[in-house]
């Protein structure tokens, strides 16, 4: 894989983190409960952290290559700190 496909399927990575973060943030506000919003939202954020360490190491690895752009930084700051409430 060249330095392109490789750059490429790491963006397909973040996309990805990103689009599950945003559909359990908007599921957990229109479909919860307000009592089980607490254990729900600690469940979806353990069934996410696999998804936001694996596009934190993308861009990572991206960041290596180039500068990151502005949505990329605000996507590895939006997953630290999702990773850092779980605790």
């Amino acid at each position: 894989m060249n330095s392109e496909e490789r750059s490429e399927a790491q963006r397909a990575v973040v996309e990805s983190a990103e689009a599950l973060m945003l559909e359990t943030v908007k599921l957990l506000s229109r479909s919860c409960p307000p009592e089980l919003l607490a254990e729900a939202a600690q469940q979806d954020l353990l069934a996410l952290k696999p998804h936001l360490e694996e596009a934190l190491e993308a861009l990572e690895d991206i960041k290596r290559r180039r500068s990151l752009i502005d949505r990329e930084r605000s996507q590895r700051y939006a997953f630290k700190m999702l990773l850092a409430a779980r605790g």
